[in-house]
């Protein structure tokens, strides 16, 4: 096994970056996404000596990715409160003046919010004079007896109350850290989160419906993180499933009639268009601290490091427009887009910033078996989508006879990817998932009236109710996993094959094939013809019959004057 092989494993590639001597300058050069996949494979709690070397900027960058979870995709993400804690022992193991410092260098109402998260704040002064202020009560001598059972540390007139024992060892050395050497910043965190925490317990008497300080601090720093993420090409949760369900919701006519770019799309690149902040100037090597300084070789063996390691692409990743291109006919968009290079460099830039953002808008938006796309999945995916609309604007001439490099690149002038895109997404929304889902309700009935034994006809009817009330919502893959429960009756081709279909991004069934250039997605309006015949005929157009139609038709052999065949 070779050396960089070895380093592949977690300990082995921690071990092996330790031995680099330009190891502090190779790290603060990476950018903040790709450190982030650095830590991840080598594991939080194990990168202690990379974390240590991270810059204030990097940091930030990591915080923005690492610190905030979604529950599924479309959903907005949430700050993951313990992550951050687990982050602040990481950043302790290179000393309590490290942790502080990096602490102090971050956004003020970042580090206030994710403080709330673990700590509850108190005017000891001021809660005395409210206590000594009126009558002896119950609840006094109940606030006195928890407030004795917290874990504490006083700062002034301010008492820090651990909300949870497991994060507070890490808070507090930062804590005590802070009021030793930043003083004045811990001071107005403080404030800060004491005013927080009144209110809070002012409104946990019963006022849970109400937003609290807290969560609105939350929404702003989430917001400022979004605004941050959109420079560099990310999608919010929330905008990429209002764009999603405008495509399906939009008629189509409206669809292929528009001109410009729908709202949620023109407001992303709006924000992606604002200034950015003047990069930092390169630093060449004029101080003995720069001798250390990585060389061109050395830059290379390191990056190959992290391509072994899966933590960069490999080299040779195909570009974009290679995606899932393994064999079979090149998809008609795919080749618009190759033409459109070759002729017109700002068009071709355009239609690229265009699929970046609807890759990330699948990534963000978008779930598939029941999970969030892989990047190169939903690279795939939108351009097979982009291609099934892109047929639907050339027209039914486009399937008689395949359009001419000319016609391409003008059809592609006309008709933006976005606008494609949203073409065929509509198509498969209503085309293929609902006439699969109306399809299967269909078969449903048939089924259970045709069935002997009364709790399986009990059964199948429970599921196709579940899968009626999913359908009317719109969102019929919600009732993917209850096919499980009569598979054994639907029979296990049939329950795959509507598996596949009844997914938010549905693909093409087992016994189908792959579709162009070897994808699992729909990419052609044949496929969903053929599709469609197998559903509207199961008995006599199966899987076989289906992938038949789905493939490009073959030219007819000529036939004799006499109407003979050819000659055996």
């Amino acid at each position: 096994m070779t050396t960089i092989a070895k380093s592949t494993r977690p300990r082995h590639l921690v071990a092996r970056l330790l031995e680099r001597p330009d190891l502090v300058h190779l790290v603060q050069g990476l950018a903040a996404p790709v450190l982030t996949r650095l830590i991840r494979r080598i594991g939080l709690e194990d990168a202690g000596e990379i974390v240590a070397l991270a810059t204030t900027e990097q940091l930030k960058g990591i915080f923005d990715e690492d610190l905030w979870r979604s529950e599924r995709p479309g959903k907005d993400e949430a700050f993951d409160a313990d992550r951050f804690a687990l982050w602040l022992e990481v950043m302790l193991e290179a000393g309590e003046a490290f942790a502080a410092r990096k602490i102090a260098e971050l956004d003020e109402d970042f580090v206030t919010m994710a403080l709330c998260k673990h700590v509850l704040v108190i005017d000891v002064d001021g809660l005395s004079v409210q206590m000594s202020s009126s009558e002896r009560s119950d609840d006094d001598d109940l606030v006195e007896k928890a407030l004795e059972g917290c874990q504490y540390q006083e700062f002034e007139e301010f008492r820090v109350i651990a909300k949870d024992n497991r994060s507070w060892d890490a808070i507090l050395l930062v804590l005590v850290e802070l009021d030793r050497e930043h003083h004045a910043l811990l001071r107005a965190l403080l404030e800060r989160c004491c005013a927080i925490s009144t209110e809070y317990i002012e409104d946990s008497g019963g006022l849970y419906d109400v937003l609290t300080s807290e969560e609105m601090l939350e929404s702003d720093v989430a917001a400022e993180r979004e605004e941050r993420r959109e420079h560099e090409g990310f999608v919010a949760p929330s905008a990429a499933l209002s764009f999603l369900e405008l495509s399906k919701v939009t008629p189509l006519e409206e669809i292929l009639r528009s001109r410009t770019y729908d709202a949620v799309t023109r407001a992303h690149f709006r924000a992606a268009a604002r200034a950015r902040p003047p990069a930092a100037p390169t630093r060449r090597p004029t101080s003995r601290e720069d001798e250390g300084a990585p060389t061109a070789e050395g830059l290379q063996s390191f990056l190959e490091v992290l391509r072994e390691a899966d933590v960069l692409p490999p080299a040779t990743e195909p570009r974009l427009l290679e995606a899932g291109a393994k064999r079979g006919e090149e998809l008609l968009f795919t080749q618009a887009i190759r033409e459109v290079m070759a002729r017109d460099a700002e068009l071709y830039g355009k239609r690229l910033m265009e699929l970046s953002y609807l890759v990330n808008v699948l990534i963000s938006g978008c779930s598939h078996d029941g999970r969030a796309l892989r990047p190169f999945e939903a690279v795939e995916a939108a351009l097979c989508t982009c291609n099934l609309g892109f047929e639907r604007l050339l027209g039914e001439r486009a399937e008689r006879k395949r359009p001419g490099p000319d016609a391409l690149v003008a059809s592609v002038a006309e008709h933006d990817a976005v606008k494609a895109f949203m073409v065929g997404w509509n198509l498969l929304h209503h085309e293929v998932l609902l006439f699969a889902a109306g399809a299967l309700r269909k078969a449903l009935a048939e089924l259970a009236a045709s069935q002997p034994d009364a709790q399986a006809a009990r059964e199948i009817e429970r599921v196709a109710a579940g899968l009626g009330a999913d359908t009317d919502a719109g969102k019929p893959w919600r009732s993917r996993g209850k096919l499980d429960r009569i598979a054994r009756a639907l029979g296990a081709e049939a329950t795959s094959a509507y598996r596949a279909l009844l997914d938010e991004l549905p693909a093409l069934p087992p016994g189908l094939g792959q579709g162009a250039r070897g994808s699992r997605f729909l990419s052609r309006a044949a496929q969903v013809r053929a599709l469609q015949a197998m559903l509207a005929r199961p008995e006599k157009s199966g899987a076989k019959g289906a992938a038949a139609a789905a493939a490009p038709a073959k030219p007819r052999r000529k036939r004799s004057p006499t109407g003979a065949g050819p000659r055996k």
